[in-house]
């Protein structure tokens, strides 16, 4: 008897669940009266990621089942600094506010240089400072204001 629900078939009725949902909340993003009939806007890339999703998940739903998952290959994998960049990167988005763009984010790329296994200080600092002084300028030719962080705001009284 072939089987019709195997596990990647659930996953993908999951994930087309999770997806659907996903986009039927996107509508709900505020748009600021000025970027509503912008080309690009704050509900842009949700539509972008939703419809992707979607695709996925199909494609999950109607590939042909294979039972004989190899769990050896899974298991090579290297968890740990998957796992790590993840925590990172929630780090960085609650300590944004506090210590500013500039900071969070060169903190963010050092440590995760560290975690992926880089130990050459001088290109880690080099390359965490120039990019996220490069993302601050293009923000800021673009008209997008990124607040200094309440640490900041703090110690020198702005």
């Amino acid at each position: 008897m072939h089987k019709i629900i195997n596990n990647s078939r659930l996953v993908g009725l999951l994930f087309l669940t999770l997806s659907g949902l996903y986009l039927y909340f996107t509508p709900d993003i505020h748009l600021d009266f000025w970027s509503e009939n912008e080309a690009f806007n704050a509900r842009s890339m949700p539509y972008l990621i939703g419809t992707c999703s979607l695709f996925c998940s199909v494609l999950l739903l109607i590939t042909p089942a294979n039972n004989n998952t190899n769990w050896q290959l899974l298991q090579q994998l290297r968890w740990r600094p998957a796992l790590l960049l993840a925590v990172t990167t929630s780090i960085y988005g609650i300590s944004i506010e506090w210590l500013g763009f500039l900071a969070s984010s060169c903190l963010f790329l050092i440590v995760g240089f560290i975690i992926l296994g880089s130990r050459n200080w001088a290109v880690m600092a080099t390359t965490a400072i120039s990019l996220s002084i490069g993302f601050w300028l293009l923000l800021d030719q673009l008209g997008i204001f990124l607040a200094p962080g309440e640490l900041w705001q703090d110690f020198f009284d702005v």
